[in-house]
């Protein structure tokens, strides 16, 4: 079994990573597509600040990707629901050296 093949992670999205802030607020990086799992989903979850939020959409990502809170990611892309939404948190699932897959799972607003 390969967790590379498109079975695990059958969708794109576009990643675009939020910058260290200077005098000029915020940046992002350029744009990278990421082989993931989008599942749209209203959960609740907490934000960095702790405060209770709703996520509309998660996405599961390889483990080996770094994507920060405050990032933005672009779901369904060059389809009808495309939409960019910004990270509001991120958890780890990481499994070591089992057989198991490890992952990030991205919770967008």
């Amino acid at each position: 079994m390969s967790w590379d093949d498109p079975f695990w992670y059958p969708h794109t999205v576009s990643v675009r990573n939020k910058l260290p802030s200077g005098g000029m607020g915020a940046g992002y990086s350029d744009p990278r597509t990421i082989r993931a799992e989008v599942k749209d989903e209203q959960r609740l979850v907490r934000n960095s600040a702790g405060a209770e939020v709703v996520s509309s959409s998660s996405v599961t990502v390889p483990i080996s990707e770094h994507v920060p809170v405050g990032s933005l990611v672009t779901v369904w892309p060059g389809t009808s629901r495309e939409r960019e939404a910004e990270v509001l948190a991120v958890s780890a699932d990481d499994n070591g050296d089992t057989d198991l897959d490890s992952f990030l799972v991205l919770s967008l607003v």
